[in-house]
Order: structure tokens, then sequence, then C-alpha cells
């Protein structure tokens, strides 16, 4: 591991746990590809602890991107969270998915199939994100990227059974602020595309030494996505789903 490498992934580390935003840094901590982003990834991920699940980005064109999450990220349903120590600056609402097996290395890669069949549960989720960079520090997207691509938390809904009759490509979502709309869609992923993501994921891993484990909740793309300061009470709610909430104080 090269010190410019542990050098970012520590400063990182350190920039959210002291709510401190890094203000500048030197170019060396730059990633040159996405696979040096990875490389900060686990670097970060060794400060962070164990992985509660993954992000990852269902349906869209090329390769997914994606990122480890630390487990102490997750939150339950109707969660108080610390705006300002946290640093959240956006909320995203999601689609996750739980696994209830480990897709751990084996001879073939995974495919669609496997990853359905590993999915135990299906949930509302809404992701906090932040960043380690203060805005005028004008970080790179592959710097951003190796910052566990700007999570902060995951609030996790009540789960469904799968299969479920749901229209995961057509699901009518509805994001409140204080019980007040502020943003609605109905387009997203489809269950094929969000089963491709995670077999993708699967494998993707494995590349990295890593694994999907059982109990890991991988959200699967922002559907709906906007500001967010505290103090707030944000709500989404995704047909045929009871509603997550979280509150930031």
């Amino acid at each position: 591991m090269s010190d410019a490498l542990e050098d970012a992934a520590l400063a990182l580390f350190e920039a959210r746990h002291t709510s401190r935003p890094i203000t500048a840094f030197p170019a060396s901590w730059v990633p040159q590809t996405l696979a040096e982003s990875y490389r900060l990834q686990d670097a970060v991920m060794r400060h962070e602890g164990a992985a509660g699940g993954w992000k990852v980005l269902a349906g869209g064109e090329g390769e997914p991107m994606c990122s480890p999450i630390p487990k102490s990220r997750y939150h339950d349903n109707a969660a108080t969270l610390d705006q300002a120590g946290l640093m959240v600056f956006l909320s995203e609402v999601e689609v996750a998915v739980k696994l209830g097996r480990t897709l751990a290395r084996k001879a073939t890669p995974y495919t669609p199939e496997d990853a359905a069949a590993a999915i135990v549960s299906v949930h509302p989720a809404l992701e906090m994100c932040a960043s380690s960079f203060a805005e005028a520090a004008e970080a790179p997207s592959l710097l951003k990227m190796g910052d566990l691509q700007s999570n902060a938390a995951v609030i996790v809904g009540a789960p469904l059974t799968p299969p479920t009759t749901l229209d995961f490509a057509s699901l009518p979502i509805e994001l409140r602020y204080g019980g007040a709309a502020v943003a609605q869609t109905e387009q997203g992923a489809s269950w094929q595309e969000i089963v491709a993501a995670i077999a993708w994921l699967a494998n993707h891993a494995i590349s990295r030494g890593l694994a999907l484990n059982a109990g890991d909740v991988i959200i699967t793309g922002a559907r709906l996505k906007y500001p967010a300061t505290g103090p707030l009470a944000i709500e989404a709610e995704l047909a045929g789903m009871a509603p997550v909430q979280v509150t930031l104080r």
C-alpha cells in the first residue's frame, strides 16, 4: 500500500469521525482510474471496520459503480440522526435488498438467477449523503468515489418477501419533508436490472478479495434525491411498501 493511499484513507476516515471536512489535499491522493478509487475504498474500510452492505447503481449505462458501506452507518426505520455531525447535504430514496446467503468465491461467475435466489427481502430505504471534502476543495469525482461514494447513512424500512408483484421499473415514489411532498417519480431500475446489478456486484467483490455476506443490505441506486439539512423530518413512500422515515436534528 502506498503512503499516499494510506494518508488519503486515514484523512477521509478522520474527516467523517471528527465532522471536519478536508479543505485541501495533495495531487497524490487523487485516483487516476476507477480501480484506484476502489483500492482507496478498501483502505478506508480498513479503518471503518466491517461492512453492513453495499451501494450499487442498477439499471445505468455501462458497468455499475459501487462502494461498500460500513455496518455502523445502517439504521432502523424512524432513526434520528445528527445532520451536522454526519455532514449530511442530500437525501436519496432507494430500493434495497437484503441477502439471506453469502455469495462467496466459486468456480463460475454469479448469474442474475443466483442473485435473485440469495435475496431474502426487499426494503424501502433512505440514503443520507455527505462529503469528506469542503465544497471549496473541489474534489475530483474519482476521489469522491474513494470516499465510499459520499455515503453517510442508510435507513432501512420494513421488509417485503420476494418475489413481489411490484413493477419496480414504474414504481410510484414520493419524498416528503416535514409532511410536504418535495419530489416524486415513477421511474427506476426494473427487478431484472436490480438482480443483474447484484450478480455483477458479487463478482466484483470477489475480484477485490471480498464477498457479499448473508445479512448484507444493498441499496440499488437513487430514484429520487433532494437537498437536506437539519432539523428536518424526512419520509419516503414507495408504492406497495410502508413509509421509511428519518429525522435530522
